[in-house]
Order: C-alpha cells, then structure tokens, then sequence
C-alpha cells in the first residue's frame, strides 16, 4: 500500500497507519522466512529503506515503531536525521548508510550512523578508520562484494574478499561486522538464491582464514523482491523499501 501519496488526502496519522500495516506484513514474512530455515526469527532486523521519502514519512515511520532506517546518500541521511530527532527524539532510530561511500564523504559518517554496510576498498577503509579515530568512536562496518560481478554495481570482487577482511578487521577504529551485496533485479527471487548463498559462503570464507567469527556476524542482503529468499539463505540484515513505503520519488 503507497504510503506518501496519501499525505495530502488523510493526513500524518493515515500515513503513519500504513506505513504499520505494511511494516507488520513485512515483519510477518520475514518471521516466516525464518522459520523456515530453522532460525529465530528475532535474528533477522529489517531495515527500512527510506532514500527519497521526506522526512515526515521517515518520523511516522519511527511512530509507527520501525527503529533501523537505511539511507543511500550522506547529504540525504544527515539531513533527515536532524528531522527526525527533532519530532521524535534523538536516539529513537539506527541509521544505516547503504549507499556507495565516497572516500571525501566519510568524514561526515564517522560516529554518525550505527552501521556502514558500503565498504569496498583498502582506501575507503583507511579513510573511514582516520575519521573515526578523529571523532574518538569504533565505527561499525561491513564490506560491500559484488557476488555477481555486475559492471554497474559497486562492490570488491569474491576473490578479493578475504584479503580486503583481514585488512579492515585490523583497523583500530573500525569494528568489521561482516559483508553485504547488493543482487540483480530479478523478476524471480529464487534467481537470486546463488547469490546469497555465495555471500554466505564467503564469509565462511574469512572465517576459515582466520578472522574471528564475530567479524562476519552479518550478512546484509535481500530487498523487497527477493528477501524472504535471502533470509533462507542466511541474511541476519534485510534492507526493505518499497514494500513498507511504496514506490520512491523519482
């Protein structure tokens, strides 16, 4: 059910209605997803993608009890967390950059979001470990890995991932959680199981290395399309947008 479109018809209580409606489905298949696999389903957070809905879509759906948002864009997110905190308090929401991260960009996430789910390189690692130590905090992080290899997404390749691990894990100020892909659009979602499984097994990976297992505790994967999908496969972080808010702004 679109949430935004009806802002101007019924009014922020409507909104945030929906928006719970649709959250609890979401909450409702995941919780399946997981049973399915044989897991709690309280091992799985969903995080509600909300890059181009306002801010007072944002602040209902923290009303309407959602606590972990996804956001694409730094600008974006910084903005919106000044928003928010202002209608419903700070410290009601954990904020996740899903975006690509630039490397000039990360002075401003530093101690500002819960998790950075867009690690890709050496660089950027570095860069975000200095920014954090400047700000005297232990930034949370995944690696970001294009499991499929698509030319347009972001991400460092499967063979790299090892290495790329066991150069992050050994950052000072950066607290490696595990790893995170985004699939291909796919019509159907099962086209997207070898994907997740792959993640999965990557992250086994780094832990055969040697990198302790709480440093891959997370695989951030799945969207609306296919995260039931992805959470049989072994995501503890779904990242779900349209299916709570509707369709983005253009």
């Amino acid at each position: 059910m679109p949430v935004e479109s009806r802002k101007t018809e019924v009014g922020a209580a409507a909104i945030e209605d929906a928006i719970r409606s649709n959250w609890e489905a979401v909450v409702e298949r995941a919780g399946a997803a997981a049973s399915r696999a044989g897991r709690d389903p309280q091992s799985v957070t969903i995080v509600a993608v909300t890059k181009t809905h306002p801010a007072e879509v944002v602040a209902a759906a923290v009303r309407a009890g959602i606590t972990d948002l996804g956001e694409n864009y730094v600008q974006e997110m910084l903005e919106k967390q000044e928003r928010v905190a202002g209608e419903v308090g700070p410290g009601a929401v954990r904020w996740h950059f899903i975006g690509h991260l630039q490397r000039n960009k990360a002075k401003y996430l530093a101690g500002r979001c819960h998790l950075v789910h867009s690690v890709d390189s050496a660089e950027l690692a570095a860069e975000l470990n200095r920014r954090a130590g400047k700000a005297g905090v232990r930034q949370a992080v995944l690696i970001e890995v294009n499991v499929a290899g698509e030319a347009s997404k972001f991400g460092v390749a499967p063979e790299a991932v090892v290495e790329l691990a066991i150069q992050v894990a050994g950052l000072e100020h950066l607290d490696l959680q595990g790893l995170m892909t985004v699939e291909p659009l796919a019509e159907d979602a099962e086209a997207c199981r070898p994907v997740f499984r792959r993640l999965r097994e990557l992250a086994e990976e780094c832990v055969g290395a040697g990198l302790p297992p709480e440093t891959m505790r997370h695989l951030s994967m799945g969207m609306t399309q296919d995260f039931e999908v992805a959470i049989e496969e072994g995501a503890t972080i779904v990242r779900v947008g349209t299916a709570i808010f509707g369709p983005r702004r253009a």
